[in-house]
């Protein structure tokens, strides 16, 4: 028994450390710069293309109203940065181009690991366009609009990616 014992400690010790289990990351079709699919999102994101060519450091371009996606999480741009940020806690294939997201949810900052809310939306990607559906927050179903259609206007810039 005590041979058991000590085989089993040491194939224990050979095996080498545990792999901590890592967050999921988004999917590449999702990710970039989403801009709301009408006249105002196409004029926004016109002008923070110009914004991003001739920036100088002085004024960083609005993205109000924007989804932003970068491998590790969305963020929904509201009032100087603020907003909804979306931690992927588990990401489960529907079908072709589509996605539910499991989150942890922050209020204007990143999830706190222990103060953070929950939120789960659908991805998809229909004929170039993003569409996000809101199905909960914090268990509670989500009623009323909850459908947001995006077009992609730009690839995130390093500085800007969700962390």
């Amino acid at each position: 028994m005590v041979r058991f014992a000590v085989a089993g400690i040491v194939a224990l010790a050979l095996a080498g450390p545990v792999a901590a289990k890592t967050a999921p990351t988004m999917p590449i079709q999702v990710r970039g710069i989403w801009m709301t699919d009408n006249a105002e999102g196409r004029s926004q994101c016109q002008r923070y293309l110009k914004a991003v060519r001739t920036d100088n450091g002085e004024a960083s371009p609005n993205l109000v109203g924007s989804e932003v996606i970068s491998a590790k999480g969305l963020h929904s741009y509201a009032e100087y940065g603020e907003g909804n940020f979306y931690a992927p806690t588990r990401i489960t294939i529907l079908g072709r181009q589509t996605w539910r997201v499991n989150t942890a949810l922050g209020i204007d900052g990143p999830p706190e690991p222990k103060e953070s809310g929950r939120a789960v939306f659908t991805l998809s990607i229909i004929g170039g366009k993003l569409v996000f559906r809101m199905e909960s927050v914090n268990n509670k179903p989500v009623s009323g609009k909850t459908k947001r259609r995006f077009f992609r206007c730009a690839d995130v810039p390093k500085g800007l990616s969700f962390s």
